[in-house]
């Protein structure tokens, strides 16, 4: 995509000083329906930060998740025409690139039973953490990730969207396409799964 400037500035004559216009994202998306280059490179650079850090995480594979978010942006460029709720968009982008995290894990399992995965999990939870985090908590972590790792892909994709990216029980169910009663099953599991080698504090 072309670079281009965030946001759009009009000229307020009286103070003489620039005033930043954010579009809103049904009008960016409006305009990405028209083939406004600007308004596309603009929600990109507006929701690619929070997918790639989700998709991250999920995964654990840079060049995994640098696939799945490309995968992501390309496949919604080619569907804006089916998206009904444009002020939705976020939370169509993450659908799509939570549907594609479920691909990708289809993939490694298959590749796995073939004898031709050879990737290494590079960006594990404990290494995502902030700087001076304690030798307990990283322990913790590592643990989280071992356990994730043995579960199905549906049941460590919703628990990490719920407990690590902190999203609700209906944005977890709508990334992952599922009904509210769906996801709470699959997080319950999981937590079940994870509460046996690891103490989680209630907020």
């Amino acid at each position: 995509m072309p670079s281009a400037t965030l946001h759009e500035s009009s000229f307020d004559a009286r103070r003489e000083v620039p005033v930043v216009v954010t579009p809103s994202d049904v009008e960016l998306v409006q305009r990405v329906r028209k083939g406004d280059s600007w308004a596309k490179e603009a929600l990109y650079r507006k929701y690619f930060g929070p997918i790639w850090s989700t998709v991250l995480r999920l995964l654990g594979n840079r060049t995994d998740a640098e696939d799945v978010v490309q995968d992501t942006f390309a496949i919604a460029l080619s569907e804006f025409e089916s998206l009904r709720q444009p002020e939705a968009v976020g939370g169509w982008l993450m659908q799509i690139a939570v549907r594609q995290t479920h691909r990708r894990f289809r993939r490694r399992k298959l590749r796995r039973l073939l004898g031709l995965d050879r990737s290494i999990d590079d960006a594990p939870l404990e290494l995502l953490v902030q700087r001076g985090t304690s030798p307990e908590v990283r322990a913790d972590l590592a643990r989280v990730d071992r356990v994730l790792a043995r579960l199905p892909a549906a049941h460590r994709i919703a628990w990490m969207l719920r407990y690590v990216e902190g999203g609700s029980l209906e944005e977890v169910a709508a990334a992952c396409s599922c009904s509210l009663a769906t996801i709470k099953r699959r997080i319950s599991a999981a937590d079940d799964q994870v509460r046996k080698y690891v103490r989680i504090e209630e907020a």
